[in-house]
């Protein structure tokens, strides 16, 4: 699954994409130096500071006094507690990873990593944060902010003692700074130039720990979309025409517990964080009990057998178990009978990853209706879920389910009929049949088309189903199992023609603009031409003049009864556009855990999508040592298998 952004369906948690392991150990050991010896002396404070004077309006100096009167401060401070004080500090967590990350960056080319959200998106603190469990605000690196009666200001008050991993302070320029790098041509990444170019109409700065951001138009609830993040400005002082290339392998300092430690690196092998030392929010409410561990190791391992292999050694804490095999069959091991290894059922509420294939429309004949509609009847997830997941899923009927009211219920996924294929291919001209059965028209063209997806042991079985399916409605798929990294680069290039891929959606809205609108597919050159464009998550290449101007109102949404009408409409569109196939969804997220790791006691946080992001676990060395003398005594605990369904919906 891969992500983008905190803004965008992580979107994008883009999953598993790797770098080919020749790195030299310079580039390593200069990953977090803010000097790097490859390329020439370069200082832009120059340009930041006349960037900012070139747009007054834009970026403003004020005093106190210039604060509104009747500003309601609030602070969340009625809110519940989130983490468990029983939870206790140190200890390193083994975890592992298919990929190393193509880049440290998070953002620019291939930023959208995998690895991404490890070190940067379920790390970094915002401004604000939702409480994981209540539908609250509460304090992240402000501990005051208020909403102007326009609804398009927020004002923030920062923590006195804001620091980055580096020990240097976050200031209130750093959010200024923010904006010069999103807008930068240099950064190469289209989504956040967009982004920070309409999304915002000024920022203000009232004294060294207050600040505000405006947005062009009021929003249902402006908190949500004026959190912008700070760039240390010392950190991208060297931003400049070579910043993909010199940014590679550097380490962003960040504002949250943890960092990736570069005395630590094994490169291609592992990759470790550790925890701050004296960390800004380590005694703070909401802080003080979650990001316990000392140290979070990454191992590296291509194959998820081989890592539950390591996993049963104990070499490697915890496994995130959603597919059956590793529920079910590699579970009937002695490590869960007698207890050492425990099981985890969890149900969430949270926007769904889009399991699904992408139809590239600017790939012929995928831009016809009539053939993408086929494709979509001929894909038997019915048979997928029932066999495959054991009917431990269900059918996901939209790319934006989990959005609750924004979610159009009346649209359901094309099911399996292969007789409905035949009848839409027939009318895109497929109507003569092979020797094996696949259709070919009148110019003797088979329909036929290469399914890019991951080169793994648990999607390519479900892909070479599909295919064994899909010729029974005369259409032929060529699996073409690649390594991550490759994949998302062949997807970022929009080189792909059907492409199985899972991507991350957050909360509040859905979002159309990343995957669907026409300037994330294509852009006229300076020839004149249409150019595809890319490193955007629009994987479809849809580009509908009649879709863009709904899916921009949609984005100027200022009343959430809007945004529910707008989604509604959205997907009804796309649903008839047929150029996603939604595959599956689960309400709830399974994983096994050696019995050391310890889970708060209501399980996890409500609104996860998997089971460390919110960093709730911790290491009990006492019960790692009771467990390890009872493994070689034979002693045995009983088997154990917690399920939290607290939050089931249709219980």
């Amino acid at each position: 699954m891969k992500q983008r952004t905190q803004h965008k369906a992580g979107n994008l948690r883009r999953t598993l994409r790797s770098l080919g392991v020749l790195l030299c150990a310079a580039v390593v050991s200069a990953c977090s130096k803010s000097e790097d010896s490859r390329f020439p002396p370069y200082d832009n404070t120059a340009e930041v500071q006349a960037y900012w004077k070139s747009k007054p309006e834009f970026f403003q100096w004020k005093t106190l006094a210039d604060l509104p009167a009747d500003l309601k401060w609030e602070s969340g401070a009625n809110v519940p507690e989130f983490g468990d004080p029983r939870a206790k500090k140190g200890g390193t967590f083994h975890d592992w990873h298919l990929s190393y990350p193509p880049t440290f960056r998070n953002f620019g080319p291939d930023g959208g990593n995998a690895f991404r959200a490890e070190h940067h998106d379920n790390i970094e603190i915002s401004l604000v944060m939702r409480h994981p469990d209540e539908d609250a605000w509460i304090p992240g690196l402000a501990k005051e902010w208020a909403i102007s009666k326009d609804r398009k200001t927020v004002y923030y008050r920062l923590h006195d003692n804001l620091t980055y991993s580096d020990g240097k302070p976050v200031v209130v320029e750093d959010f200024f700074m923010t904006f010069f790098v999103m807008t930068s041509p240099h950064i190469k990444d289209p989504w956040y130039n967009d982004w920070y170019t309409k999304e915002y109409a000024a920022i203000a700065k009232y004294d060294e720990r207050t600040l505000s951001i405006t947005l062009p138009e009021p929003k249902p609830d402006p908190l949500w979309y004026a959190d912008v993040p700070t760039s240390p400005q010392s950190f991208f002082r060297e931003l400049g025409p070579d910043f993909p290339a010199r940014y590679q392998w550097r380490i962003t300092p960040v504002t949250g517990a943890y960092a990736i430690d570069p005395a630590l690196l094994k490169r291609g092998r592992s990759i470790t964080l550790s925890r701050v030392k004296d960390w800004w929010a380590r005694d703070l409410k909401h802080f003080r009990y979650i990001n316990n561990v000392d140290f979070i190791e990454y191992k590296i391992i291509a194959s998820p057998d081989k890592a539950f292999e390591m996993f049963r050694q104990g070499q490697i804490d915890y496994y995130l178990a959603g597919l059956p095999r590793y529920w079910y069959d590699k579970t009937e091991i002695p490590e869960i009978y007698h207890g050492y290894i425990e099981r985890h059922k969890f149900y969430n509420e949270y926007p769904q990853v889009t399991w699904g294939i992408r139809i590239n429309e600017s790939k012929p004949p995928l831009d016809n209706l009539d053939v993408r509609l086929g494709i979509n009847y001929a894909m038997n997830f019915e048979k997928v879920i029932e066999v495959d997941f054991r009917g431990d899923k269900t059918r996901m009927n939209t790319t934006e389910s989990g959005f609750g009211k924004f979610t159009n219920p009346s649209i359901r996924a094309r099911p399996y009929d292969p007789v409905k294929a035949r009848e839409c291919f027939a009318k895109a001209g497929y109507t003569i049949p092979g020797p094996d059965g696949i259709l070919k028209n009148a110019e003797g063209k088979r329909i036929s088309f290469t399914l890019t997806t991951f080169n793994s042991s648990t999607i390519t079985p479900v892909m070479l189903r599909l295919k064994e399916e899909a010729k029974k409605a005369g259409l032929e798929m060529n699996i073409e199992g690649l390594d991550g990294t490759q994949m998302y680069k062949k997807l970022d290039q929009k080189k792909h023609e059907l492409a199985f891929a899972g991507f991350g959606a957050r909360p509040p809205y859905p979002r159309f603009w990343d995957d669907f609108h026409s300037s994330n597919a294509f852009k006229i050159g300076k020839d004149g031409k249409r150019e595809i464009v890319t490193d955007t998550n629009n994987m479809t290449q849809t580009a509908d003049p009649a879709l863009d101007p709904i899916i921009d109102r949609h984005r100027l949404a200022q009343t959430e009864d809007e945004v529910q009408k707008l989604s509604w409409e959205l997907s009804q569109l796309i649903h008839e556009r047929a150029s996603v196939i939604p595959a599956w969804e689960s309400t709830f997220y399974r994983y096994l855990s050696w019995r050391w790791i310890q889970w708060p006691k209501n399980g996890n946080a409500r609104k996860s999508r998997e089971p460390l992001d919110s960093h709730m676990f911790w290491i009990d060395e006492d019960i790692k040592r009771e467990t390890k003398e009872a493994m070689r005594e034979d002693k045995d605990f009983g088997e154990v298998t917690r399920v939290f369904d607290a939050y089931q919906r249709n219980k």
